[in-house]
């Protein structure tokens, strides 16, 4: 399978290091990688036009985050998830996103609701066109815009690590789970921000991850696995 990811390119190795890893947390966290899919380091280097070496430096430090597997043969494979471990992950997210929306808040400018206005606009487009590719992207940068409005790095930082994991889950949600769905959620909480409501942003965002969450952990077979097969 071809690995979906842009080139990058450095003057220093470190830089260069750097870049591998960003690139492959940005593909984790758009659902670029399908639960369980394999990948093998000299792929991910031909993809990004670099050699086995910072992709290898990458793998690892993503490995400890939880975001790949190791397995043999110089691959990696994204994890299959139970349901117990998705339902983990959805309270925590909801908890951390929804304190970042509640900051966000109280910090948000204009300017960044016409951004969100943009982002949420897109992201209907998109899925009337039925565009799974460009829905996901658009997803992740309308919450990051969110997240990143409430100024607490640190508090996205840990957002970003969690989104690592549930990443490639977010390829489950389509076409079945986004069907019918035209963003009145996205709308109720710009109106909340516009209004500095934080509780009501916090709302919105909470009863959007759990309710995704909990339609991606309910696809478990019998054995409580979430696997490629789940999708319906």
């Amino acid at each position: 399978m071809t690995v979906p990811l842009a080139s990058v390119a450095s003057d220093t190795a470190a830089t260069l290091r750097e870049q591998v890893y960003e690139s492959l947390r940005e593909a984790l966290t758009q659902g670029k990688f399908a639960p369980g899919q394999k990948l093998t380091i000299r792929s991910i280097g031909n993809a990004l036009g670099v050699s086995v070496m910072p992709v290898r430096e990458a793998l690892r430090r993503l490995t400890a985050e939880g975001a790949f597997e190791m397995q043999p043969n110089r691959s990696v494979r994204v994890p299959l998830m139970t349901r117990a471990k998705i339902v983990e992950l959805r309270d925590i997210r909801v908890a951390l996103e929804g304190l970042a929306a509640e900051r966000a808040a109280e910090h948000v400018t204009p300017e960044k609701i016409a951004e969100l206005q943009q982002l949420a606009l897109e992201i209907v487009a998109a899925r009337e066109r039925g565009d799974s590719a460009i829905d996901r992207i658009k997803i992740r940068e309308f919450h990051f815009t969110l997240y990143r409005t409430s100024g607490q790095t640190t508090l996205v930082r840990m957002i970003e690590a969690l989104w690592l994991q549930t990443g490639p889950y977010m390829n489950l949600l389509f076409p079945a789970y986004v069907r019918g769905r035209r963003g009145e959620g996205r709308r109720r909480l710009i109106q909340a921000l516009q209004a500095r409501e934080g509780a009501s942003a916090r709302r919105e965002i909470a009863d959007d991850i759990r309710e995704a969450l909990t339609y991606v952990a309910d696809l478990a077979d019998d054995e409580g696995v979430i696997g490629v097969k789940a999708a319906r």
